[in-house]
């Protein structure tokens, strides 16, 4: 009687993992574009935390006399709801924001040239709008709005260098 052995399965490199094996080969430049993207949206957030955590009620109070000012006073109360509403609405926008960022960040990823292009008209958009944030501002909004624009650049130059450059020439990336 003869044994009968199953079949076995091809040996694959421990190191990739299986759903990388089936695609497109990926230069590092394209995962650099990627992680220094969602680095940025990190950054973003902290600056928008940062940006909330620092406002005081001294500040609120200069609100409060802008408003007796031009005679509509508020209360301190209503300063705080105020900006609770707007914390809230701009924690949404952000939110929001970041999702389509981090979604055309994986589209990219995946050797889409058209979110490679939508990447590099909203990141040059994002540089114009921070670079006035560096300039102004305290000492850590300053570095954070640096880090982020720093952040955001880098995930441009690395989405247009060589390899990556020839990533997106493979026409199945289109």
């Amino acid at each position: 009687m003869e044994q009968v052995t199953p079949p076995q399965e091809p040996e694959r490199d421990p190191q990739v993992p299986g759903h990388e094996l089936s695609g497109p080969w990926r230069p590092t430049t394209i995962d650099y574009a990627f992680w220094s993207g969602i680095a940025s949206v990190v950054v973003g957030f902290a600056m928008l935390a940062a940006s909330f955590l620092l406002v005081s009620d001294s500040e609120l109070q200069a609100v409060l006399e802008e408003t007796a000012a031009q005679g509509q006073p508020i209360t301190m109360d209503q300063a705080r709801s105020i900006y609770n509403a707007v914390l809230v609405m701009v924690v949404v926008i952000v939110v929001a924001i970041a999702a389509l960022w981090i979604m055309f960040l994986f589209f990219m990823r995946r050797g889409r040239n058209w979110a490679r292009i939508v990447i590099t008209v909203i990141g040059a958009v994002w540089i114009l709008l921070t670079i006035p944030s560096v300039a102004g501002g305290g000492i850590a909004a300053s570095l954070l709005s640096l880090l982020q624009l720093l952040a955001v650049a880098a995930t441009i130059v690395f989405a247009y260098l060589a390899p990556s450059n020839q990533y997106f020439q493979h026409g199945r990336h289109r």
